[in-house]
């Protein structure tokens, strides 16, 4: 079996646990019918406390990010350019990850100098330099959902999902598996 059956399995059992517990506790109180002992919940799997991991760098990560950038605002202006400019505080938050911290790291930086620049939010052209970016540099099949609500389901390949937010503005960053096409005969 592979890593992503595995891992999909892992959770699918766990869910199942929590469903089971969910409904015990909303049982009602009076005269309860006799059920088999639940099983103890299922302990954490390590790629769960793994994604935990992984989730809070990515916030310190993007606090440190935004904290930089706040500096160099602050100290780069020497002149007249940096006295009519107020000082605009962005939040970056990272929402949900499954992808290496450096790569979040690009992310997060290319959309919050993108989101920076526009004197009016463009979601199709911010997503499509996120877009492009990535697909440049760690290959095909990324996709970019960019909006202020929005809802998605996707599926996206181990390592390649990032959910975050600059401001209020909300981007989903994934990629697909890419299979090439069999030529019918």
């Amino acid at each position: 079996m592979d890593p992503a059956s595995e891992e999909l399995e892992q959770r699918s059992r766990y869910l199942n646990s929590l469903i089971r517990r969910t409904k015990l506790h909303a049982a009602p109180a009076l005269d309860p019918p006799p059920s088999p002992p639940t099983p103890p919940p299922e302990p954490e799997t390590k790629m769960q406390l793994g994604m935990e991991r992984v989730e809070e760098a990515a916030k310190k990560a993007a606090v440190a990010v935004v904290e930089k950038r706040e500096v160099k605002e602050e100290g780069g202006g020497g002149g007249q350019a940096g006295k009519g400019k107020e000082e605009r505080k962005v939040s970056v938050r990272v929402r949900a990850a499954d992808m290496p911290l450096a790569m979040q790291r690009r992310a997060v930086r290319l959309a919050y100098d993108a989101v920076a620049a526009m004197a009016r939010l463009d979601s199709k052209r911010l997503a499509l330099a996120l877009k492009k970016e990535f697909d440049t540099t760690y290959g095909p099949a990324w996709h970019c959902i960019v909006g202020t609500g929005f809802g998605s389901y996707v599926t996206h390949s181990v390592g390649g999902f990032l959910y975050f937010s600059v401001d209020k503005v909300y981007i989903l960053l994934f990629r697909t598996a890419v299979e090439p096409l069999g030529h019918p005969q």
